[in-house]
């Protein structure tokens, strides 16, 4: 099992060089930028957010659940995607809302933008998991660096991801701009670091 320590600022761990470092080091660097475009995340009415919100809506409905039981070969994601996807259309069409949507919102992309969508809306919905799990003050005690106000910083990152600007998040928690900054700072750190963990880069042993 890999023992290795995640804590911002701690010195690499010598005379233990797994896989190596320069890949471990470029697979944190994908995972912060993942994380902080995720939390950036404000969707639009593009064709593809369109769709990245279809899809996170078939993942709240538990069929990808369902289909990672089954063998790769057997998943047919585009087709479960795409039946999921005119469903919701056909919806919209009877609320007559039909005329706002792309019209080339029929042609769902291959598996493998599938996939990538996929692992957005998956790494959105663990972020506001996270989010909610700080707003109630509850830390992961895998991740070893300091997490002072936990229930502070939740509230601060619900705010910040909800496109609230720093200086209104300082506003609405009733604290400064220099301390606001430092909360989503901190925040944004944590849940790099957990989903890091959760990656395979490290955690406790």
């Amino acid at each position: 099992m890999p023992s290795s320590k995640l804590d911002v600022g701690s010195e690499p761990m010598s005379e233990r060089t797994e896989p190596s470092d320069d890949q471990m080091a470029a697979q944190f660097e994908r995972i912060i930028r993942r994380v902080k475009s995720s939390m950036n995340y404000r969707g639009s009415y593009s064709t593809r957010d369109i769709l990245g919100s279809l899809v996170a809506r078939w993942l709240q409905s538990g069929e990808w659940e369902r289909l990672k039981l089954l063998p790769p070969a057997d998943r047919h994601i585009g087709e479960s995607v795409r039946r999921f996807v005119l469903d919701r259309l056909e919806q919209l069409r009877r609320r007559g809302a039909h005329e706002e949507l792309p019209e080339d919102l029929l042609v769902v992309p291959d598996e493998g933008t599938l996939i990538e969508l996929i692992d957005a809306a998956e790494l959105r919905s663990w972020i506001e998991a996270r989010i909610g799990d700080l707003e109630r003050g509850v830390v992961d005690p895998r991740v070893r660096i300091p997490v002072t106000n936990a229930a502070q910083i939740g509230h601060a990152l619900r705010l910040h991801v909800s496109g609230q600007t720093q200086r209104q998040v300082a506003t609405a928690l009733g604290i400064s701009l220099g301390a606001a900054n430092k909360r989503i700072f901190e925040g944004t750190n944590y849940l790099v670091v957990l989903q890091g963990i959760e990656s395979g880069l490290g955690g406790s042993t």
